[in-house]
């Protein structure tokens, strides 16, 4: 994202696009304003203390989600907010 709009990225569910585990996606907001990374049934895991969940993207900041299971992601990266 690199304008003035607040957006939303929604990792699939692995019941609607079966990523293979391992499969990496990074974020990178330049935008002015925070993007919201999403998840729909399956589970997005901070790695920093394990909460779950959406997870908020401030401007500049860089995240990677990584599939670890079927229905699992870790997330990883900085200038996120909880």
């Amino acid at each position: 994202s690199s304008d003035a709009n607040a957006r939303t990225f929604t990792i699939a569910a692995n019941a609607s696009v079966a990523y293979a585990l391992g499969t990496v996606i990074t974020f990178i907001n330049m935008s002015a304003s925070n993007v919201t990374i999403a998840i729909n049934s399956d589970t997005l895991t901070w790695a920093q203390g394990g909460g779950t969940g959406s997870r908020t993207l401030a401007q500049y900041g860089m995240a990677t989600a990584v599939k670890v299971t079927s229905t699992k992601w870790y997330i990883n990266g900085n200038a996120q907010l909880t």
